[in-house]
């Protein structure tokens, strides 16, 4: 398996790692045996987070004596002191380990970043830290560049973690990544397969002799990892099949040909059109919808079985996409196509079905 060192963590990680978001959707006996498979052919970076459903407890019942083979991420959604305290003797529990190498606060957006500074969310870690309770602290963050900037700069973090795929990588300007390498911060690539879309490409009209009979999902992988700056890459997991697949990509790495780029680009834009990046682009929305969040929770919903988790998320949201006005005005501010005044319609009543 291949390895990169994770910016000044030191780890010398599995350029694939294993992204546990899908584990709520398989039972006890399944997981374990994904789970010991994947540290089985070298696989030592796991990743989950506290809202992921049970994955953590799967996690931590399936590897409880193998902690010491895999470096363990987890990430929580609390910005302050005290609720960061609380999630993170929750994940300790839940994981059955007294120690977690790498905390992230998860998908930090808007005031949520000062937050994490200003309400003692960060310097709870960092006390953690001291008592061994963790090893590193990151960041995920979703959408915003100019966030991302600031916890490269702010040297806090030791891994940022950002979306980050064939569809997406626009989002992220030509100097973020090589500015993170630069000051240490090892970048992990979420959602490498789009959610999933960068691996449902038709059989027909797949060229497997020019892809050197690899599929649409390798491919995918490939070319994230093409990117010397990432340094892994965490696509859920929750079947043999997947993780085989996805195995043969560490264990067999290889450049992309021009012609292999070109061709596997082009679909994968046709992939990405009417797909939200969550890039934030449509806002401000004149009813205060926070668009790209209620189709987050729509994916994770639909795509990754948290329903509970999701629609608790979007009930929670002070607008809700049944607002939606049909201005129009975020059409106009959508660069990838997206139909969003009917796909707000449709998010809405998947995230209302009781």
């Amino acid at each position: 398996m291949q390895k990169r060192i994770l910016g000044r963590t030191g780890w010398a990680v599995s350029v694939i790692g294993f992204g546990a978001i899908k584990l709520p959707r398989i039972g006890f006996k399944e997981c374990e045996r994904i789970l010991n498979r994947s540290l089985d052919a070298r696989i030592n970076f796991i990743d989950t987070a506290d809202c992921y459903g049970d994955s953590e407890e799967k996690i931590g019942q399936a590897l409880k004596k193998r902690r010491k083979e895999f470096y363990l991420s987890t990430k929580i959604d609390e910005r302050d002191g005290r609720g960061v305290r609380q999630k993170l003797e929750r994940c300790l529990s839940r994981l059955k380990t007294d120690w977690i190498d790498l905390v992230l606060f998860h998908d930090v957006r808007g005031s949520e970043y000062e937050k994490i500074f200003n309400a003692g969310g960060l310097e709870e870690l960092e006390k953690a830290r001291q008592e061994g309770k963790i090893s590193h602290v990151g960041i995920s963050i979703h959408g915003s560049i100019p966030m991302m900037r600031q916890a490269i700069e702010s040297g806090g973090f030791s891994v940022l973690m950002v979306a980050y795929s064939a569809i997406d990588e626009d989002r992220l300007t030509a100097d973020l990544l090589p500015m993170a390498a630069a000051k240490g911060v090892g970048v992990i690539a979420m959602k490498p397969l789009a959610g999933g879309r960068l691996a449902k490409f038709p059989a027909r009209g797949w060229d497997y002799q020019l892809f050197k009979a690899e599929s649409p999902a390798q491919l995918a992988l490939r070319y994230v990892l093409s990117n010397p700056h990432i340094k892994c890459a965490i696509p859920g997991m929750m079947t043999l099949n997947e993780l085989e697949e996805n195995l043969k990509v560490g264990e067999r790495p290889r450049e992309l040909s021009a012609a292999e780029i070109k061709k596997f680009m082009a679909k994968a834009g046709e992939a990405g059109k009417g797909f939200c990046r969550n890039c934030g682009y449509c806002l401000p929305c004149p009813e205060g919808i926070a668009i790209p969040d209620v189709f987050r929770y729509e994916s994770y919903y639909r795509h990754y079985g948290l329903k509970d988790w999701a629609q608790s998320q979007y009930g929670s949201l002070p607008v809700n996409a049944e607002d939606c006005s049909d201005c129009q005005q975020c059409l106009d501010k959508c660069p990838y196509g997206v139909l969003i005044p009917s796909n707000l319609k449709t998010a809405h009543k998947i995230l209302m079905e009781s």
